[in-house]
């Protein structure tokens, strides 16, 4: 009696035991490692500076980008890939040096090579693939440096204060730059640090950032995107200063010192998202958007479908593909031809 052996195919392989329980192990050992990092560092400059209040909804829109890709799902398996030991290493070792050096922000920030590791090390390729996007965008949880910070913001300061100037003066307005300070026939404004717009840059950055990797455009369109969250936030505060010499001029400094700090600060987030939906909807016009890809393209590393896999449209001949003498396919070109009548 002949017997047969059913073979289990590649993608149904179970994860070996030793990489659940060091993948386990690597979740507890982060999240112990970095509690203190959470709770004395990253927490504290989250809620106390105001520059950096958007943190908290860096982990959510994440989140969300894993559940809009989350048809990437369906084609993971539960075969982990040992090539994510080496991010976690680099990782490790960062986390190790900085914290023998008490560099708080370079401890935060050794945790993203440790997350992608992590995913690829418990997932494999093609949770790497679809977690990609998620991952990059955690690097917004982490205030910018201090030395970099105050660079940046003494450069928005010039930058605001000129563009103001000049904004005004357009306008009709008599208004010269004296350093950081713009002087008006009625006032002067000082545009101080709190004023420079480094908060509405970051901000930008993090949502221009994330509408690249969300909305179905071209490589072109999604670049545009995010390098126009610097020319977003000059103009959304731009825009807040000139309104503020406005009134100074043509009502009460109460008024003025009201909006200037209270209402403009609201008044911001959605005027300068306005402007950004006003940049999608010019980009509609100008590229046309192309139909949404496969969520698994073909990729040498996990696989995935080729691009001429896809159903031919209406009206248009499918081209059948060529044999891989490599590969040892046999497509419907390589099947052998039948035999004639009397031919051997």
């Amino acid at each position: 009696m002949q017997t047969t052996t059913a073979t289990v195919p590649q993608d149904q392989k179970k994860m070996p035991p030793a990489m659940i329980i060091g993948g386990i192990a690597l979740v507890a050992i982060f999240l112990v490692g970095y509690f203190e990092t959470f709770v004395g560092y990253l927490f504290p400059r989250w809620w106390y500076e105001i520059d950096y209040n958007y943190c908290f909804f860096v982990l959510p829109f994440a989140i969300f980008l894993a559940w809009d890709r989350r048809e990437m799902m369906e084609d993971i398996t539960s075969e982990g890939s040992y090539w994510g030991l080496i991010p976690i290493l680099v990782g490790a070792g960062v986390w190790w040096y900085a914290s023998y050096e008490c560099r708080p922000w370079v401890v935060a920030v050794s945790m993203l090579p440790l997350i992608a590791g992590m995913v690829l090390f418990i997932g494999g390729w093609r949770a790497a693939h679809w977690l990609w996007p998620s991952v990059l965008f955690l690097g917004f949880m982490f205030p910018l440096p201090g030395g970099f910070a105050g660079k940046l913001r003494l450069q928005l300061q010039e930058v605001g204060t000129q563009v103001s100037v000049f904004t005004l003066q357009t306008i009709g307005i008599r208004a010269v730059a004296e350093g950081n300070t713009i002087v008006t026939p009625s006032a002067k404004l000082g545009v101080v640090e709190a004023c420079s717009g480094i908060r509405m840059l970051m901000l930008f950055f993090a949502a221009c950032i994330g509408a690249a990797m969300f909305i179905r455009r071209d490589m072109l369109t999604r670049i545009l995107i995010v390098l126009s969250a610097v020319p977003i936030a000059i103009i959304a505060n731009v825009t807040r200063i000139t309104v503020t010499a406005l009134l100074y001029d043509m009502t009460s400094p109460e008024l003025a010192e009201r909006v200037f700090h209270d209402l403009a600060g609201w008044f911001m987030m959605p005027f300068a998202i306005v402007i950004l939906w006003g940049e999608l909807a010019l980009f509609d016009r100008l590229f046309a958007a192309p139909e949404r890809e496969s969520p698994l393209a073909f990729n040498p590393l996990i696989g995935g479908e080729p691009v001429n896999s896809a159903p031919a449209r209406r009206g248009e001949k499918r081209e059948t593909p060529l044999a891989n003498p490599l590969a040892g396919d046999r497509s419907a070109s390589s099947a052998p031809a039948r035999r004639r009548d009397g031919e051997p």
